[in-house]
């Protein structure tokens, strides 16, 4: 035991002593800024100081690096929470009902039950991350492919409590999230899979411009109203305070616990990340309530859950870095090369004479924690002042800055057709009320369900694992069984069944054709598409068919008796919008992304100027200085080398 207190005490002491306390605090405020802003995140901070610190002492390094790792957790949840955007991925559950509170007029409470939640998450991982740390090496060596792929099933299962008006619309989009995680690389072959010839689409959807292009642009379309001058979000309601935020988070600590021990055992597998985290707990918080109805429209409870587990994963995350040398994500891979510049081996050497700096990292990552989320129940107030912006001035510019975000995520232009793509997906499930979070989860969780199931075959095959000699899998597949049974039993009082919509082959008919284009393509890939695969597209094409037949049907019998016709789904103040968003791809392959996005905005503007000269030379000059602007900022300060626009490219070969 005096081997484990010495380091923890000079751990302790190289986190809060003068002046070392001052570099955690700086990590902290580097990091919360960029991870504010959509798709940047901590890691390209992180990224940038590893050769600024090349020449620092190993202790002010450790200091540094822990607080970029913690500070960059929180503050995505915010912007997910005042503007429906994540600021990263892992934040994306956050706003499934943070966003709907701040909606509502309960922004301070969002943010400041995030914030504590936040807080209580990291604390409770770091001191499990304490207590296994000793001991961690056997553990996570029982975490192999066949409990990864039991955990994404088990994340997978959550769905069956996800609130829904059509449980068959719940499974198709099910599908649906499936069928494109698949796209890229198959796991199994290498072979490329429904890529129709794009080597960029290698690797399948980026999932970050998946999660801005669903929420984000699908709800910046619906945010544009003519001439109206309307709020994000209404005033505050009477309830609406900091201190609801933080008691909220008390009175639920069962919940918060139960999150807490979720994130913090999803991040001590190697590989899963905070994603797989925020949407397995929150799977967890809708099937544990006893009234599920509320959540997605702005339960308290749906806030709770993935923020406790986001922040509780970063101290588990840490066991397989440095244990193991494994890492589970962008920021683990930036931890572990800094780790090997200044001479840390991960492994023993971190577990026993190197403990003391590990201990140094763990402190530093959890003061950087606490730090962000007092911030943040001391900002809430001014932080919920934003969602009164006019939405006018709000809708444009975010656009903008989502599409510029977008490219500059990998510097690849299928990114911003891939959002776009999503983005419109998103507007119109919005319209026709299918459901949206049980699609997010299977995309999220599908590649990663299906590569680890892919693996644990092979190895099964070779005689390489026995699955009665796995007490982790067992245990999991135990917990899978009673999750579902627990939530068949629970739920098992039904509901009403909707009558299938007049309108729905307008929407489950393209989405049948797209599904069969994907069938047929299949048949035709051979040996690219396993058995997997197939299944999940022609279940998808079953299902799809079914609704879009009983939508005709109804369709049908009411145009035989008579019965009124239904409103337009897509709203006039929504059509400029939505088709200057769907021209996008098109404009970008053509001129490139300045100037597309350029013409973008002066159509956006010219619309509302009502033909007055003034107003279209300001139309005009806005336009071009936006594209002005995207090209500096493509060119001069991310550095990216996109290809040459089609029409300019066609130009040179004519002259």
């Amino acid at each position: 035991m005096g081997d484990l207190i010495s380091p923890l005490g000079l751990g302790i002491f190289n986190v809060l002593s003068w002046p070392n306390i001052l570099i955690p605090v700086l990590g902290t405020i580097l990091a919360m800024i960029p991870s504010f802003l959509p798709g940047i995140g901590g890691a390209s901070v992180a990224a940038v100081a590893i050769a600024a610190t090349l020449t620092w002492d190993p202790v002010s390094v450790l200091l540094l690096f822990g607080a970029l790792t913690g500070g960059a957790t929180f503050m995505g949840s915010i912007t997910a929470i005042l503007f429906n955007i994540p600021g990263n991925a892992s934040s994306a559950a956050v706003l499934l009902d943070g966003y709907p509170m701040a909606r509502g007029g309960r922004a301070r409470t969002a943010i400041a039950c995030a914030a504590t939640a936040s807080a209580l998450g990291s604390v409770f991982g770091v001191l499990v991350l304490i207590a296994i740390l000793p001991f961690v090496q056997p553990l996570l060596l029982q975490f192999g492919p066949l409990e990864k792929f039991l955990l994404g099933v088990w994340g997978l299962s959550t769905i069956i409590a996800v609130p829904s008006n059509s449980p068959i619309r719940a499974v198709a989009v099910t599908l649906l999230g499936l069928i494109l995680a698949m796209v890229g690389a198959d796991p199994e072959t290498s072979r490329p899979r429904w890529t129709f010839g794009n080597f960029e689409l290698f690797d399948g959807f980026n999932t970050v411009a998946m999660f801005l292009g669903f929420f984000t642009l699908a709800e910046i379309i619906s945010w544009r109203r003519s001439y109206e001058v309307k709020a994000i979000a209404p005033g505050p309601e009477a309830g609406d305070s900091t201190r609801q935020g933080v008691l909220a988070v008390f009175r639920h600590w069962g919940l918060t616990i139960r999150s807490a021990v979720i994130g913090t055992l999803v991040g001590v597998i190697p590989g899963v990340g905070g994603t797989v985290a925020s949407f397995v707990a929150y799977g967890h918080a809708v099937q544990s309530a006893g009234d599920r109805s509320r959540f997605g429209k702005g339960d308290i409870r749906g806030v709770i859950a993935p923020e406790a587990a986001v922040d509780a994963k970063d101290g588990g995350s840490l066991l397989p870095v440095l244990a193991l040398g494994l890492p589970g994500s962008e920021g683990g891979v930036i931890l572990l090369t800094v780790l090997g510049i200044h001479g840390f081996v991960p492994g023993t050497p971190m577990l026993t004479t190197d403990l003391s700096f590990t201990y140094t990292l763990i402190f530093a990552l959890l003061l950087s924690n606490i730090l962000t989320s007092l911030l943040g129940v001391a900002l809430a107030p001014s932080l919920a002042r934003l969602t009164r912006l006019r939405i006018d001035r709000v809708a444009l510019p975010m656009l903008v800055a989502s599409l510029v975000t977008v490219v500059q995520l990998n510097g690849l232009l299928v990114d911003l057709y891939a959002a776009v793509g999503f983005g419109m997906l998103g507007y119109f499930f919005k319209q026709f009320g299918w459901p949206r979070v049980p699609f997010v989860i299977a995309f999220v969780l599908g590649g990663f369900i299906e590569s680890n199931l892919n693996l644990s075959l092979q190895l099964f095959s070779y005689g390489r694992i026995a699955p009665q000699e796995r007490p982790a899998a067992w245990v999991i597949a135990a917990i899978i069984l009673l999750s579902v049974w627990w939530m068949s039993r629970r739920f098992s009082v039904r509901a009403k069944r909707p009558a299938p919509s007049l309108s729905e082959p307008a929407f489950a008919v393209p989405l049948l054709a797209a599904a069969g284009v994907f069938a047929l393509v299949s048949l035709r890939g051979g040996a690219a598409y396993s058995g997997y695969a197939q299944l999940i597209v022609w279940s998808g094409v079953v299902v799809l068919g079914v609704i879009a037949l009983a939508g005709s049907r109804s369709f049908l019998r009411s145009r035989e008796t008579g019965a009124p016709t239904e409103p337009p789904i897509i709203a006039k103040a929504h059509r400029l919008p939505l088709l200057l968003l769907g021209l996008q791809p098109v404009a970008v392959w053509l001129l490139g992304p300045p100037i597309a996005i350029a013409a973008m905005v002066g159509v956006w503007l010219s619309a509302g100027s009502q033909g007055r000269p003034g107003r279209l030379l300001i139309a005009a000059l806005v336009a071009a200085a936006t594209g002005l602007a995207v090209a500096k900022y493509l060119d001069q300060i991310a550095m990216l080398r996109l290809p040459r626009p089609a029409f300019f490219a066609l130009l040179a070969g004519i002259f």
